[in-house]
């Protein structure tokens, strides 16, 4: 019973998802309610409010998965350093994995999410997270409790690279992933 109660919670979620996205398209975020996205799902408004706490939070639902797949993907690399270029590839398969990936509607997502300023806060919010938790997997390779200033610089370096991307690729509709690439090239032109 557990397991049918949970495929019908996630299907629902995801039938929020959809409907919210498809409508923010549509009307705009600042236009669409609750609402409207309750009925183009069809559930309740309060079924509604039982998923999600605010229509923003269907967009960022994917929050924790993506911190939790960005720092495992930095946990895997094959170069140890801890270094901006040693983030490089596996910062590019996470924006190829989360972004260009046409089965999480990544690109749509990210283009609403780049294009709306009352969206803007909470996507700094998730920046910040990124940046605090490749830190702090920095730090943990290095035995440290807390990541020092050479582990934030690094990744706060890193997530721009990713970020830059994501708005210039909103912009262009060029790859994200190779977006990314060339944002880490431009910071190793820089270095020297």
């Amino acid at each position: 019973m557990t397991e049918l109660r949970e495929r019908n919670r996630l299907r629902t979620a995801g039938d929020v998802e959809t409907a919210a996205l498809r409508l923010f398209e549509l009307h705009g975020y600042d236009d669409t309610t609750v609402e409207q996205i309750a009925a183009g799902a069809g559930i309740s408004s309060a079924t509604f409010f039982r998923y999600f706490r605010a229509k923003e939070d269907v967009l960022f639902s994917g929050e924790d998965s993506s911190a939790r797949t960005l720092v495992a993907l930095v946990a895997e690399r094959g170069d140890r350093r801890r270094s901006v270029a040693a983030l490089a590839e596996p910062v590019c398969r996470f924006a190829h994995r989360s972004v260009a990936n046409p089965a999480t509607d990544g690109q749509r997502l990210t283009h609403l999410v780049m294009t709306t300023p009352a969206l803007e806060a909470r996507s700094l919010r998730l920046r910040l997270r990124w940046e605090r938790e490749i830190g702090e997997q920095l730090a943990r390779e290095a035995g440290a409790d807390r990541p020092d200033l050479a582990h934030s610089v690094v990744a706060a370096i890193a997530v721009s690279c990713l970020t830059s991307a994501l708005r210039a690729g909103h912009h262009t509709g060029g790859s994200i992933a190779h977006l990314t690439r060339r944002a880490f090239a431009h910071c190793a032109d820089l270095a020297c």
